[in-house]
């Protein structure tokens, strides 16, 4: 995320003490989430002073009102570090864990040490741990393991990672390939037929079905990889594949046209979190089918339906309100929106 000008100004210009102590109180016209990141910058700062009020504004700060912005995709990076580091509440360190922004260092350090629960969160992640191996490594080394955690790392040991030879070590964002890249370097482990859709069925059911058939026969990590790197056909069924991880992998795919977004959206048997990732994506919620979409669509999350129905055009809002296939609530702010643009009660 770009950060505004005035925290900029702030965070590369030299301000007074006395200007970074009325920051470190929380007192800046910044919206909450720059505000966040601003006192995490002066937790560090080097006189004592600005640093323990920026502390202490940290820790006063509701934990409600912090959770709503860790939860937020495009939360800055520090800002989680801090929270997984500092604060211990369960359901904090669980938003840190499923943000997309959280370094791979900071996740492997919690694998070290979190309680069994969150660990199991953690490793639920089978892509970030395909990227950054040494989480695992460090999983296997936390005191608070517990046997079915135990099995489950055993399990993700053999199925991912066995053969595998060499230390893992950490790397810098510089240095890590994007996920796509490192599948495309290594030997993608399936059959020749698998990819080619040459020689399918014309009939698109009958061609569904025998793509069906092929993918059964993938284990996950073959799935992901087709997820990354196979054809539209493929990656719209994938989308609707129950493993979360391996149906979160096609939003990844280098190849996803925008046009499969625009599918997605509309589609009613994939899960709310594909279609929440897509809404936090804001590329794709610019365009306005994928808007309409999540709006109409009942899997997508209310809080998201909500806050997208204002981007809708007035004939669209007309026609939601009357839509017997969308929530009441939905239709009842569909009608209220409509009254406030036509100026009628």
């Amino acid at each position: 995320m770009v950060n505004s000008a005035a925290l900029e100004n702030f965070l590369t210009g030299n301000p007074t003490k006395s200007f970074r102590l009325l920051a470190a109180r929380g007192i800046f016209p910044l919206p909450p989430s720059e505000i966040l990141q601003l006192l995490v910058h002066l937790h560090k700062d080097p006189d004592v002073e600005v640093a323990e009020q920026a502390g202490r504004t940290l820790q006063d700060w509701p934990e409600k009102e912090v959770l709503e912005q860790i939860e937020l995709p495009a939360c800055d990076p520090s800002v989680l570090e801090y929270f997984a580091t500092t604060r211990t509440s369960d359901a904090l360190l669980l938003a840190v864990v499923h943000n997309p922004s959280t370094s791979e260092s900071i996740i492997a350090l919690l694998a070290s040490h979190v309680r069994a629960e969150l660990l199991e969160a953690i490793l639920d992640n089978r892509v970030r741990l395909l990227q950054f191996p040494e989480i695992l490594d460090r999983a296997k080394r936390n005191p608070n393991i517990a046997s079915g955690v135990q099995r489950l790392i055993q399990e993700i040991d053999a199925e991912f990672f066995s053969g595998k030879k060499g230390h893992y070590q950490f790397e810098t964002p510089a240095e890590k390939p994007p996920v796509e890249a490192e599948y495309l370097d290594e030997e993608l482990e399936l059959p020749p037929e698998d990819l080619s859709l040459e020689g399918l069925p014309l009939d698109p059911e009958a061609r569904e079905e025998a793509i069906l058939q092929r993918i059964a026969k993938m284990n996950p990590r073959q799935k992901i990889k087709l997820a990354l790197l196979g054809t539209r056909e493929e990656r719209g069924i994938l989308i609707r594949d129950s493993n979360k991880q391996i149906a979160g992998t096609v939003l990844k795919s280098p190849k996803l046209s925008e046009n499969e977004i625009e599918t997605f959206s509309a589609m009613r048997n994939i899960s709310d979190e594909i279609l929440r990732e897509i809404a936090h994506h804001r590329e794709w919620v610019k365009r306005y089918t994928v808007a309409q979409n999540l709006v109409r669509n009942p899997r997508t999350p209310a809080i998201i339906a909500q806050r997208l129905v204002s981007r809708l055009q007035t004939k669209d809002l007309v026609l939601l309100s009357r839509d017997r296939g969308v929530s009441e609530p939905i239709r009842r702010i569909a009608q209220r929106t409509v009254a406030q643009r036509t100026g009628n009660r």
